[in-house]
């Protein structure tokens, strides 16, 4: 058990962070999201909508 723990203190930064990258990864890129950050990315244009302005 010690030898879990010292391994997990001695290695956990280097293995965490990768880890939390890819999780980050793919909940951003998960199949659901893709709407979401559709109509986030739409955001600065529904003044011009509005206003009837096109670019």
């Amino acid at each position: 058990m010690d030898q879990i723990v010292n391994f997990i203190g001695d290695y956990g930064f280097f293995l965490g962070m990768p880890l939390l990258f890819i999780a980050i990864v793919l909940w951003v890129f998960r199949p659901s999201a893709e709407k979401r950050y559709e109509a986030d990315g739409n955001l600065p244009f529904y003044g011009d909508k509005k206003s009837g302005k096109s670019r």
